[in-house]
């Protein structure tokens, strides 16, 4: 019975193993999500750079377009001036031209505007260009350690999963099923706990002097009465040589 309380000791740690890393790569997507975010934060005022950059640049092109329309309407009204007959279609023609260039000159005007406000955020971003850059490298780099470590973590679980496997199949059944009964009742699937010092480990229970007698020979499954657990007992010697040993949180 020791030998398969050593098993179910070390199945134990596995386990505890297991869901650590496992509520690791669970917390994947958000810990990414935190990186872009980090990144985004920081990059918000270069992207509003870049935004009134555009913005500026869209502007401009429909005031070249509409600049173009009134450059075209004022040829024409001087081409309808030139073939004039009457006073009346000059007058008309007079109006239209002198209309079509104020309106240009508006547009030139607005235009002009519009090519500073793109030239100044085009410089602002070449200023800062270097500090973007190196922004996105810091990024990168936690990005790749992150994926890094991702796959280190799902080795590992694999790892212990195949462990795991070889020590429930060495149990025999009643003892395995007695640990998965405990493990899926108790919070955080810790099934045993270490009989010290007269108690319990994991629920500080006091045990009967019979119980922690049983429980250190060892020669068969002992529960504590109050918190259902498996218990086992650790000598001090093994203790201080680093013997591995299983707590409840």
């Amino acid at each position: 019975m020791k030998a398969e309380l050593e098993q179910l000791i070390a199945l134990q740690n596995a386990d505890m193993g297991i869901r650590k890393l496992q509520a690791e790569l669970d917390s994947i997507p958000q810990r990414r999500a935190e990186i872009e975010n980090e990144f985004d934060q920081r990059a918000f005022e270069f992207k509003t750079l870049e935004q009134q950059r555009d913005a500026a640049r869209t502007t401009r092109a429909g005031l070249d377009k509409e600049m173009a329309e009134q450059r075209a309407r004022a040829e024409k009204a001087e081409r309808d001036l030139m073939s004039s007959t009457n006073s009346k279609a000059y007058e008309a023609a007079i109006r239209e031209i002198d209309a079509a260039k104020k309106h240009v000159s508006e547009l030139e005007t607005k235009t002009l505007e519009q090519m500073e406000l793109a030239e100044t955020a085009e410089k602002s971003l070449a200023e800062r260009e270097p500090e973007l850059t190196r922004m996105q490298s810091e990024r990168d780099e936690k990005l790749r350690v992150f994926e890094e470590q991702t796959r280190a973590w799902a080795e590992e679980i694999a790892l212990r999963q195949k462990d795991r496997e070889r020590l429930m199949a060495e149990l025999p059944a009643n003892v395995k099923g007695q640990y998965r009964r405990i493990s899926e009742r108790i919070r955080g699937g810790v099934a045993l706990a270490e009989a010290r010092a007269g108690s319990c480990s994991a629920c500080f229970m006091s045990l009967r002097p019979q119980v922690m007698s049983e429980v250190r020979r060892g020669e068969e499954i002992i529960t504590c009465d109050n918190c259902n657990r498996i218990l086992y007992y650790q000598p001090a010697s093994s203790q201080t040589q680093g013997t591995t040993s299983v707590s409840a949180p």
